[in-house]
């Protein structure tokens, strides 16, 4: 029994796995190949320099930490038409359980479709099929009002005929906030047990990618990641997206590029390049990705996204507050800047020192951010005083 030669050429170079000298295993050994399949149209058209960036329900994949972005819930679902017939697919959901924590959990799943089966002469004798799958398990806490991090368990499965084979693995994430405009991200990918197929011993795709991410301007978002994976040689990762102003009403138009250098020496320079675009409107979100692999092919992604918190980013939700001895339910924006004004009021009359400050400030940002309101005032002030500002 053995994989058809041009299907395995492409589930090995395509995840970039041929790999040149020897790190803590030997070039080429991993299993598990499709963990290397990144989930999410808008990370590929980034070129996958998403390490800072992450901040939706695709963080399940790409950094644990980033599912601190998602306000209430969001869904996310996306088809990937890879190369020689293959499809990967995967979905994901994320759910915030408080106003620190983030809950998740998806799927992936890849098709290699039919294979051709040959003896061992080398001659057809039929077909037959292969299939992988990960089921991800993801919690994200907010640390500080500028440090989270977030942790992802897999139980990956692996079947070439009648054979199968299934492994454990854990993601690691963080994210700090350096300053305003810049987010510092690193994950560690797939630390876990090794997997055996058809008694073939393998580890996992064991890699840290470490990346940054600068909002140079209101609508523009530049990208870079490191990744350093464990059996393969270092690739630097680049990205942009460029918020496009909108003619109709309510919708966003998203522009994006990127640049990896991870299969540049055996794919050509062509296989570099990324493109790709999204639209969003209300709760509804749509992304769109082409990568080409040089002469194996062009690939497109197709992602889906729900976010039922898009309401609370233009019109924050009411929450319950205590006036008088009697409940009322208030605008969040107005209890933030009436808060705001408070404590600008408290530093004054009671002489507060800087850590005093700095406490109730994160106090703030932690109580409002998640019910969507614009607590960017508030944060560059708690970094003003961090800074020794005033």
């Amino acid at each position: 029994m053995r994989l058809n030669a041009l299907k395995l050429t492409v589930l090995v170079l395509a995840a970039s796995l041929p790999l040149q000298g020897t790190r803590a295993f030997a070039a080429g050994t991993s299993s598990a190949a499709f963990l290397q399949i990144g989930w999410g149209a808008r990370a590929a058209a980034m070129g996958e320099a998403v390490t800072a960036a992450s901040d939706d329900v695709d963080g399940i994949y790409w950094n644990p930490a980033g599912l601190n972005g998602v306000k209430r819930l969001q869904e996310g679902f996306t088809h990937n038409s890879w190369l020689d017939g293959m499809n990967f697919e995967s979905a994901a959901f994320a759910v915030r359980r408080d106003t620190v924590s983030v809950i998740g959990a998806g799927i992936g799943y890849l098709n290699t479709g039919d294979i051709e089966r040959a003896d061992k002469y080398g001659n057809a004798s039929g077909y037959y099929s292969s299939s992988d799958m990960a089921l991800l398990f993801s919690y994200a806490r907010v640390l500080k009002p500028r440090l989270s991090a977030g942790a992802t368990f897999k139980i990956i499965s692996e079947r070439i005929e009648a054979a199968s084979a299934r492994s454990f693995a854990l993601d690691a994430g963080a994210l700090y906030d350096y300053k305003p405009g810049l987010r510092l991200g690193a994950s560690l990918r797939n630390l876990g047990t090794g997997i055996t197929l058809a008694k073939t011993p393998g580890p996992l795709p064991l890699g840290l990618r470490v990346g940054a991410a600068y909002q140079l301007k209101k609508d523009l978002l530049l990208t870079s990641d490191i990744n350093m994976a464990f059996d393969d040689s270092l690739s630097l990762h680049f990205g942009g997206e460029y918020l496009y102003p909108s003619l109709v009403r309510g919708l966003r138009l998203t522009l994006r590029a990127g640049i990896k250098t991870s299969a540049m020496s055996y794919l050509g320079a062509l296989s570099a390049l990324s493109l790709g675009f999204g639209a969003e409107k209300g709760s509804l979100g749509i992304d769109y990705a082409m990568t080409p692999y040089g002469e194996l092919g062009l690939t497109h992604r197709l992602s889906l996204k729900l976010k039922f918190d898009a309401a609370s980013s233009e019109k924050s939700t009411d929450i319950m507050v205590e006036k008088d001895g009697i409940k009322v339910k208030r605008s969040a924006e107005d209890v933030y800047r009436e808060t705001m004004q408070w404590f600008s009021e408290k530093a004054v009359t009671e002489k507060l020192n800087a850590r005093e400050q700095a406490d109730l400030l994160g106090k703030i940002v932690d109580k409002f951010g998640p019910f969507g309101v614009d607590v960017s005032a508030a944060k560059a002030r708690l970094d003003r005083i961090k800074n020794g500002g005033k």
